[in-house]
This record gives C-alpha cells, sequence and structure tokens, in this order.
C-alpha cells in the first residue's frame, strides 16, 4: 500500500506549487506519481501486489488508479 495526503507540504516545496487550491490539479499531481511509483514497485517485484490510496485531511481516502487520472484530465 502507497499512500499520499492532499494538501502536502513536500509536494508543495518540491513541486514548486499548491495544489491544494484546485483538488483536479493536486489528484492528477498526486496520481501521475503514484503510478510512477507502483510500476517501478512492480517491475523490480512483479508478485507485489501494489494499492494507490489518496487520503484528504478529514480522513477520507480514494484509490487512485490509472483510470482515475484519465477521468480526471478528461474533466479539466
Amino acid at each position: 500500500m502507497v499512500m499520499d495526503h492532499r494538501d502536502c507540504g513536500a509536494y508543495r516545496e518540491l513541486l514548486g506549487e499548491d495544489y491544494a487550491k484546485d483538488a483536479q490539479k493536486e489528484t492528477i499531481a498526486h496520481s501521475t506519481r503514484l503510478m510512477r511509483l507502483k510500476s517501478m514497485i512492480v517491475e523490480k517485484y512483479p508478485k507485489i501486489e501494489v494499492e494507490t490510496l489518496l487520503m484528504s485531511l478529514n480522513g477520507d481516502v480514494e484509490v487512485i488508479s490509472n483510470a482515475s487520472i484519465a477521468q480526471e484530465e478528461t474533466e479539466i
């Protein structure tokens, strides 16, 4: 399981943008990096199942997948 969280200070510092101001852009930023990490893990450990999640500050958790990235990008 790999979990990111919304309103992330590290993302703000490392990527130079406050994604928390736009939920769609924030979801895409996290999803893109989560999917990249998932690919790297599966490439090295093909038998491991990797679940990618994004948690809001109120504790709600959403499953992140390639499909969720495509959906968010088409809505922009």
